[in-house]
């Protein structure tokens, strides 16, 4: 018998990889070129909105305060992207910021460019809009190479796998990563968590994949916790503003715009609106006489006093100081009660008359107090305001150190 002719399995199996490789490289790229286009389209996206997201309150805050160094900051962050290469930032009153690195005409390069609507820190208005262009020459090439890279290392790691590591890769390599995977998966973002490694592997590309790991673990913890921090202040500084721009300095209690904005905001809750206007009697004798620190320490110590009026009689409504010695009581009522007014009324007389000790002096100041009421259907602030100064003026002119309402038909 004639010896039957061998047919190598090494070079059978050598044109099967070859065949088969050949064949995965023409689908790979006929599928995964398109794909890899598109997934790379989205990835610039996502990263684009992320962006915007991150950056969106600063640049709100950059037109909202007119402020350039905080808009050259965004629009610098922004063009760091090599896809990104106009910005322009852009407020309802005419504010603007931007930067161009292309050629192109800039009316016809915003009205191709993205568009992000920015809104007001304060009361979240519209107040403008971000533009973005992108280098779609720039954004093309990437996604090609980033395409063109995944093709070659699919090849690679086909004919790499099926020839050489098949083996091997579970034992060395496919157990590590498995694990390596189960744990990323399981870490949370900002927490205190790292990837543990064995000693076979410590030294090794993946001991240094880990350690790679968990610098970028460590370095996005401490991004997060300075964000947080950031975010922290600038809420505290927001609010701190708010404040301030509606409050005494020297009392603490309630400016006039305070008070107003309180009262805009009872009306919609409530029946009536009552207003306790207190203007202090022999104020300026105290300046004259004692000093202005004097006269500090008497609308300190009577602030003090009508606030634990309204929480010691649990009533709803806030004290403010509206002028140099002029307070004001604004009141949330249900149902109009003169009897109750009445009573508060001369508790402030009260408060107001009790002495208070200044460099081991005693200071007394008296008050002459108008009271008016008007529906919250039909309030309005500057109406009351003029009533119950009228009411005042009344107590000044006869008696002073009382109170009297408001009647229009005895008032003129």
């Amino acid at each position: 018998m004639s010896k039957p002719r061998l047919r190598s399995l090494s070079n059978r199996m050598l044109k099967i990889v070859s065949v088969l490789a050949l064949c995965y490289l023409s689908i790979v790229l006929i599928v995964m070129i398109p794909i890899g286009l598109q997934n790379a389209d989205q990835r610039h996206n996502e990263l684009e909105r992320k962006l915007v997201l991150s950056l969106s309150n600063s640049a709100a805050i950059a037109v909202y305060v007119n402020n350039s160094e905080i808009a050259n900051e965004v629009i610098t962050a922004l063009l760091l992207h090599k896809e990104i290469d106009a910005v322009l930032i852009t407020g309802k009153d005419g504010v603007s910021f931007s930067s161009n690195r292309t050629l192109l005409d800039e009316e016809t390069l915003w009205q191709t460019a993205n568009q992000y609507p920015l809104y007001s820190p304060s009361n979240r208005e519209l107040i403008g809009t971000l533009y973005i262009h992108n280098n779609e020459q720039a954004l093309q090439s990437s996604a090609l190479e980033q395409a063109l890279n995944q093709v070659l290392f699919v090849v690679i790691q086909f004919l790499v796998t099926v020839v050489a590591l098949i083996i091997v890769f579970e034992r060395i390599i496919g157990r590590p990563l498995t694990l390596l995977s189960r744990t990323l998966y399981s870490i949370t973002p900002g927490k205190v968590e790292t990837i543990a490694i064995d000693q076979a592997n410590r030294e090794n590309e993946l001991g240094v994949v880990v350690h790679s790991v968990n610098s970028f673990i460590e370095s996005s913890r401490q991004a997060i916790e300075r964000e947080r921090e950031l975010r922290a202040q600038i809420e505290h500084w927001e609010q701190y503003y708010r404040n301030l721009a509606e409050q005494d300095i020297l009392t603490g209690l309630k400016n006039r715009l305070g008070c107003e904005k309180y009262v805009q905001r009872a009306i919609k809750s409530s029946q009536y609106i009552a207003l306790i206007l207190v203007d202090l009697d022999g104020f300026k004798q105290v300046n004259d006489t004692y000093g202005h620190a004097a006269g500090d320490m008497i609308l300190v110590q009577i602030a003090r006093r009508f606030s634990k009026l309204l929480s010691k009689n649990n009533l709803p409504g806030v004290v403010g100081r509206i002028g140099g010695d002029e307070f004001v009581i604004y009141l949330v009522l249900e149902q109009q009660d003169d009897l109750m007014l009445a009573d508060v009324a001369t508790q402030v007389i009260q408060f107001a008359n009790e002495p208070s000790l200044y460099n081991q002096q005693e200071i007394s100041v008296g008050c002459s107090v108008g009271i008016a009421i008007a529906p919250s259907c039909q309030f309005e602030i500057e109406q009351l305001v003029h009533e119950a100064d009228q009411a005042m003026y009344s107590v000044k002119q006869s008696q002073k150190n009382s109170f009297h309402f408001y009647q229009p038909d005895t008032l003129q």
